[in-house]
């Protein structure tokens, strides 16, 4: 991991999480769910993504940045409507384990994808316990993946709630 690291480099979490991103939909299915999370729901893109800011502070979690990538991906040929990536994390946290745990830098801010495939709107996040056997992942450090993958569920669940709640209104 620490090879890694460098030849990443510190700036370049994203290319880290499209790597891991990309090797969990590259093995089996199963497998795959385990290393996303994700949710799709029929909300409008532009409520999702309102609402998933609300969410993730509601969690505790600070939004850092919010990136527009549909236009990225077209110029790859890959044909979306809506992409945006939502950065985010706990700062104190984050600090405090970045010097704890300098490998884990490139995790950091969370990233979690927020697009359009057909008529839902699908919420995807790395599922942080994924990469516990990349990092060689100490019991504490384990523990602490484990609580943000419990976080990141009810950041999904808290969605799928908001989606019942928002058609019982309707």
């Amino acid at each position: 991991m620490k090879r890694l690291t460098r030849w990443l480099g510190v700036g370049l979490g994203v290319g880290l999480s499209i790597w891991l991103g990309v090797m969990a939909l590259a093995t089996s299915p199963a497998s795959a769910q385990e290393k996303l999370l994700s949710v799709r729901t029929s909300q409008d893109f532009e409520l999702a993504l309102e609402q998933v800011q609300d969410v993730l502070r509601q969690h505790g979690f600070s939004v850092a940045h919010i990136q527009k990538c549909d236009s990225g991906l077209q110029g790859m040929g890959y044909k979306t409507d809506d992409y945006k990536i939502v950065f985010f994390g706990r700062v104190e946290e984050v600090r405090a384990l970045s010097r704890q745990y300098p490998d884990l830098v490139p995790l950091f801010p969370f990233k979690l994808a927020i697009y359009t495939q057909g008529d839902a709107t699908v919420l995807s996040v790395l599922n942080p316990e994924s990469v516990a056997p990349l990092l060689d992942a100490d019991p504490a450090l384990q523990q602490q993946l484990q609580a943000w993958g419990k976080d990141f569920r009810a950041v999904l669940a808290d969605m799928q709630t908001l989606k019942v709640a928002q058609a019982t209104l309707q």
